[in-house]
């Protein structure tokens, strides 16, 4: 649990909207479809021979008044886009980092419950987190599962991006 600096990312994968979430909270049903696509094997096997490892990242991309949840992975920029997939270049940051010894199963966690969850351990390590991420200027929530092999986390992290929020424009139509 720390300040780190996070590298450009490039996150391949599939997007969901805020209004796509499952019942309970999460979005299990979007992870279902993209560990069902044959080319997610493909992507991981890539991965393993490339950089060692695959991994699997839920990243949340927040505006004022819904976001965008996006489920893939983390791959070298220079890696393809399977097709019917999405890429996303995660600028380089600074974030709020919580690590996890016990790996759970990302896609069943709802987001708000997770999210509050680090919110209140930045509170008790004295970490200012942005009051709205859909307000930040870098308004990104990142889960990352990596593996050695598909079947066995190595690492699980959290990690919540610091910057300063973006002053609301007021409306004056009034």
């Amino acid at each position: 649990m720390s300040i780190v600096k996070v590298p450009q990312l490039k996150i391949i994968g599939r997007i969901a909207l805020a209004n796509q979430i499952d019942p309970n909270g999460s979005f299990y049903s979007l992870w279902q479809d993209l560990n069902d696509d044959p080319q997610m094997s493909q992507v991981d096997q890539q991965l393993q021979e490339q950089v060692g490892q695959t991994n699997r990242v839920g990243l949340v991309v927040y505006a004022p008044e819904s976001y965008l949840y996006w489920a893939g992975v983390a791959v070298p920029t220079t890696f393809s886009t399977p097709q019917d997939w999405q890429s996303y270049l995660l600028p380089a940051g600074q974030a709020f980092e919580v690590t996890q010894a016990t790996p759970e199963f990302m896609p069943q966690i709802p987001l708000n419950f997770k999210l509050d969850q680090i919110f209140a351990q930045a509170e008790k390590e004295n970490v200012q987190l942005p009051d709205s991420l859909g307000h930040a200027q870098q308004p990104y929530f990142l889960e990352e599962l990596k593996f050695n092999d598909i079947n066995h986390v190595e690492q699980q992290r959290y990690l919540v991006y610091l910057s300063d929020e973006i002053e609301a424009l007021e409306d004056d139509l009034g």
